[in-house]
């Protein structure tokens, strides 16, 4: 599993740890010199893992154990209404799913989930007190689980999309994760900090493509030169791994888009290069380039953008099995279960009442 597993060792020993899991082989050499580990099974479902109703959590957690999941992606809301620490009812449930989790085998990443640009005609400015308040939350995240086993912390979901972030502000995205990083690595330093969480691509207005808005938030061309010379142009963004959404619901998952900047699924190898490119520029580190998570990815079971079962578990195993050739650390599917009728996002390897369906079978034979 490429996540630091001991909590109980001495706080110079959690680091080389943490450090050895992340580099993996690298730390001996190329990857051709040595086999990368195995890429770890993830699981998302808040609904299920967070319920107050003892027998959906253990509905969750029985599957997490059948399937041989060993990470699992957790949200945590911050809406700076409610001010800067993180809520009563979010460290409730996280604790409880983080030890009801270690005791099948799996553990936690913390991500935050906050839509501060939603519903705005104007874009949200994002002020340097804005990224102070966010930096005092990230620290309450990390202080309310530091005694617990962790897998890993994530600074920001989806920053790519508008609703997350206002895109013509890109370049104090990295302000305010650099912010949450060095909050997270001060509160628990011996967690990694993924960074990322890209939306796959533009469908519409309301988003960018991850590879342009990358650039744009890290000041180089499409060439990876810098744009200006300015100090802050160079600013690096601080990262022990990088995330990805890689879901795409018009093209099988090894397909290739033209735009090389829609980082979904059949554009893996294009998001992987960019990266390397950003490391060769000193704009993310070498270690950060080439450990990447796919912290989401699914197919819908409704709607417009619904693909046929069938076809989406021929999809999900041909997506695995790229991923895992790619070097990818972590694939995570989102929503073991249907949420049910009146939410829009339904992607469940079951359904809302738990029936299995041919995406979970394929899922529980994903090695």
């Amino acid at each position: 599993m490429p996540f630091p597993v001991p909590r109980r060792l001495p706080l110079a020993l959690c680091v080389l740890a943490a450090l050895a899991a992340l580099l993996g082989p690298l730390a001996a050499g190329s990857r051709a010199e040595a086999p990368a580990a195995p890429m770890a099974k993830g699981l998302q479902d808040v609904r299920m893992a967070y319920s107050d109703d003892p027998e959906l959590r253990a509905a969750f957690w029985r599957a997490v154990a059948q399937a041989k999941v060993t990470v699992v992606r957790s949200l945590v809301v911050w809406n700076p209404s409610e001010g800067d620490a993180i809520a009563p009812r979010y460290v409730t449930a996280v604790r409880r799913a983080a030890i009801e989790g270690e005791a099948v085998g799996a553990r936690l990443l913390v991500g935050i989930y906050s839509p501060i640009n939603r519903k705005r005609g104007t874009p949200i400015r994002i002020t340097d007190a804005l990224i102070r308040r966010y930096g005092r939350f990230a620290t309450s995240v990390a202080e309310a689980f530091a005694d617990l086993p962790i897998a890993g912390y994530l600074t920001w979901n989806e920053p790519n999309f508008r609703s997350m972030w206002p895109l013509d502000q890109a370049r104090r995205w990295v302000t305010l994760s650099n912010a949450g990083y060095a909050a997270f690595k001060k509160a628990d330093p011996g967690v990694p900090v993924l960074v990322g969480e890209f939306a796959p691509n533009a469908r519409t207005s309301n988003a960018m493509n991850p590879g342009l808005f990358l650039r744009k938030a890290l000041c180089v061309d499409s060439r990876f030169r810098s744009l200006r010379a300015t100090r802050s142009c160079r600013t690096r963004l601080r990262a022990d791994g990088i995330t990805l959404h890689t879901h795409d619901f018009q093209k099988p998952p090894t397909q290739t888009r033209a735009n090389r900047d829609a980082w979904t699924m059949g554009n893996l190898r294009s998001a992987l290069s960019q990266l390397r490119s950003l490391a060769a520029a000193k704009r993310i580190s070498r270690t950060a380039s080439r450990n990447v998570h796919i912290t989401e990815f699914a197919y819908r079971t409704a709607g417009s953008s619904r693909t046929p079962i069938a076809r989406a578990a021929q999809y999900l195993d041909q997506a695995w099995r790229f991923a895992r050739r790619e070097g990818i650390r972590s694939f995570t599917w989102y929503q073991l279960r249907d949420p049910g009728a009146g939410n829009e996002w339904q992607s469940g390897l079951q359904t809302h009442a738990g029936l299995s369906r041919a995406t979970w079978r394929t899922f529980l034979g994903l090695r």
